[in-house]
């Protein structure tokens, strides 16, 4: 007679993995940058070159959500690697959703004045390749990068 040694304790765990991980798996994030408006409203765009003046959209797409409260939190790392700005937004939803953030570079006190003979003028930190690392609840880490040139 040919069979099956089946340890009962080791079907139950796979049975158990196999429910739970679509539920824990299931949030998924995507982003684009871009600093083009149709309408009022962010679209996306070909380039991840944005100049000092730009008002830059990290445009995100949500999906997988169970019912109930959820938490964005987005972080933008400038080229040095220094968190420059965090956003944290709260929301109420199931299944999906599109969150719009952004980012708008001021220039130091003073620079204002001329940086119309030179947009760079006291931009120089912000000047290189920036992160934007984007996480909904305990979702895994989405991470979308853009440059800053003047």
């Amino acid at each position: 007679m040919t069979g099956c040694h089946v340890i009962p304790g080791r079907w139950i765990v796979l049975v158990l993995c196999c429910l739970v991980s679509p539920v824990m798996a299931a949030t998924s994030l995507d982003a684009f940058v871009t600093s083009s408006i149709e309408n009022g409203v962010p679209v996306s765009s070909l380039s991840n070159e944005f100049n000092c003046a730009d008002k830059i959209f990290s445009v995100i797409d949500i999906q997988g959500l169970r019912n109930g409260e959820h938490t964005l939190n987005v972080d933008w790392i400038d080229p040095s690697g220094k968190r420059r700005e965090q956003t944290t937004y709260s929301f109420h939803r199931a299944g999906s959703i599109r969150i719009t953030v952004w980012l708008k570079l001021h220039p130091p006190k003073g620079a204002t004045l001329l940086s119309a003979f030179n947009p760079a003028l006291g931009m120089g930190e912000f000047i290189g390749r920036w992160e934007i690392r984007m996480r909904v609840d305990q979702s895994p880490l989405a991470q979308k990068w853009f440059s800053v040139l003047c």
